[in-house]
């Protein structure tokens, strides 16, 4: 090269480490090796993707019955960026980027692939050590262990990612990810150890379809089709939203604009834009961190939102309307007062509850941050006036300053004013979210509770954690039955539906314990689940009378 000339030229090793930077969570990591062997499967093959986590072996391999490579293409396969073949084909899939071989360096120090195809078996492998070594500024080094060896294996691949590298792995978020994601693989069975994933779709109230044809959007996005469904009960924060497909290839879930709304978390669907594939525009409505994210500066992606936007607004709406119609009858208001009384009981086991943990964990670790912003931390949310959250006015609260209905001239802690709470059913002002001062109140960060009718084959209670709601289903058979027996009165169907929301509040309780690592033993959840149930049922006998 003479000094004349210049290009652009890349550090394969740091190239490799920001791609898999992007990959920051066990169940993104696995879902990237799960869904190649999802996509790459010879037609006419029942497809099986077995992922084992070795948790305490640091290790988790994903093993698939697809098309397997031959040794010529684990070339293309360590090629960064390199292009899709499929894709250049003209078959859409995921592969955009090339970026799936350094998933695992985002987790782990070191990535097995053998892979079986035709009868031949290649092995090879990629470490870190290998990533941060000089030679990496031109070229990674990867190990072949071998090379196109005669096998009666049949075709596939397995991956091993060894030397796991976070603090702790977690087999249920890779299910939770792994079933969300094979709604759009509805031939594929994969197993995480022994567990069978499966994608449930939520019961629905209710649809509406709406079409782009005849409207501003379909110049853009084409003759298309939104789908909404409304569920029977709130949704987990991994099924809300409406999912955009292009080819039947998954690429973004959206509430558009909706999110934190009231009802928002009832709402999903599918948007399919065959207009989004095909988008050759200099602004690509695509990006390679596979964030399950659209570029909202894209032109047919910002025409995308717009119209799911638009569309879910409209059906929100029209739930608020019928809930409060819901909310006028009496016996919703007979309901209302039962589930005030047992928030009552369960917000003061809370605030005794919180106040004990954190004198114990204080003594036996000498700290007193351990709990900081967490469902247990020492500062409770305030609220203020603002446009974030749907909220009510619950009283007015006299004080100094200028917010204060009072005269006070310190201005300098301004806490007067309306006292405002979270209500995403019954709002009427908006309000933002601050840290405040711990407030004796036991309602203070409690829980909420209600009875919704929420279908056949839902579970007793639902535990909505955003909210700390707690929500007996009126339609499951045991409440359904007692309700119509003896009515919503009678002191039996009361204390079925106390014990319903307690037992759901003590494992609801374990549950948020056990996502800050506070419990060391898997029977300590259990043993825990147990004392605050009893201390409920001490508590709340009075309302058994």
């Amino acid at each position: 090269m003479s000094s004349s000339d210049l290009s652009v030229t890349s550090h394969v090793g740091r190239d490799l480490l920001q791609s898999a930077a992007l990959f920051k969570h066990e169940h993104s990591v696995v879902w990237e090796y799960v869904s190649n062997g999802l996509e790459y499967v010879e037609p006419g093959v029942n497809l099986i993707v077995k992922v084992v986590v070795d948790s305490k072996g640091r290790k988790i391999t994903v093993q698939d019955n697809g098309r397997g490579m031959i040794f010529s293409d684990l070339h293309r396969y360590f090629q960064m960026h390199g292009e899709n073949i499929d894709r250049k084909k003209g078959k859409p899939g995921r592969g955009l980027f090339g970026t799936g071989k350094s998933a695992a360096f985002g987790i782990a120090r070191r990535l097995l692939v053998t892979t079986n195809r035709n009868g031949l078996q290649s092995r090879v492998e990629l470490d870190r050590v290998a990533i941060e070594s000089k030679q990496a500024e031109r070229s990674v080094p990867v190990r072949i262990l071998e090379r196109e060896a005669v096998t009666s294996e049949p075709n596939g691949t397995l991956v091993e990612i060894e030397n796991i590298q976070l603090k702790r792995i977690d087999p249920n978020s890779i299910i939770r990810h792994i079933e969300r994601h094979i709604a759009h693989w509805p031939n594929a069975t994969v197993f995480v150890n022994t567990h069978k994933c499966e994608f449930v779709e939520p019961l629905t109230a209710f649809e509406r379809e709406f079409k782009t044809a005849g409207t501003v959007f379909d110049k853009v996005l084409g003759d298309v089709t939104l789908i909404v469904k409304v569920s029977k009960a709130p949704l987990e924060d991994e099924f809300q939203g409406i999912s955009i497909t292009s080819g039947g290839v998954w690429h973004e879930v959206t509430l558009s604009g909706c999110d934190r709304k009231p009802f928002a978390n009832y709402l999903f669907g599918q948007f399919e834009v065959p207009a989004l594939a095909a988008d050759k525009s200099l602004i690509s409505p695509f990006d390679m961190s596979r964030s399950m994210r659209l570029n909202p500066r894209n032109e047919t992606v910002a025409q995308i939102y717009a119209f799911i936007g638009m569309n879910l607004e409209r059906v929100r709406q029209e739930l608020e309307k019928n809930d409060r119609e819901r909310r006028k009858a009496d016996e919703v208001k007979k309901l209302e007062k039962e589930a005030q009384a047992i928030a009552e009981i369960i917000n003061k086991d809370f605030a005794e509850w919180r106040n004990q943990v954190h004198q114990v964990v204080a003594q036996v670790t000498g700290r007193t941050d351990t709990f900081k912003g967490t469902a247990f931390g020492d500062e409770d949310d305030t609220y203020v006036s603002g446009d974030e959250l749907p909220a009510r006015t619950s009283e007015e609260v006299s004080g100094p300053g200028p917010m204060a209905s009072g005269k006070g001239e310190d201005n300098s802690n301004a806490t007067g004013g309306p006292k405002l709470e979270p209500d995403s059913l019954e709002p009427d002002i908006k309000a933002d979210k601050t840290k405040g001062k711990p407030k004796p109140s036991v309602k203070s960060g409690g829980f909420k509770v209600d009875f919704r009718s929420m279908g056949l084959e839902e579970a007793r209670p639902k535990y909505e954690r955003d909210n700390r709601t707690i929500y007996i289903n009126l339609d499951h058979p045991q409440i359904a039955a007692a309700s119509r027996r003896v009515g919503l009165e009678d002191p039996s169907f009361r204390r079925l539906a106390y014990e319903v929301a307690f037992t759901e509040y003590a494992i609801a309780l374990a549950s948020e314990m056990a996502g800050t690592g506070y419990y060391l033993d898997v029977v300590d959840p259990i043993t825990d689940i147990r004392a605050t149930v009893n201390r409920l049922a001490v508590a709340a006998a009075v309302l058994y009378g």
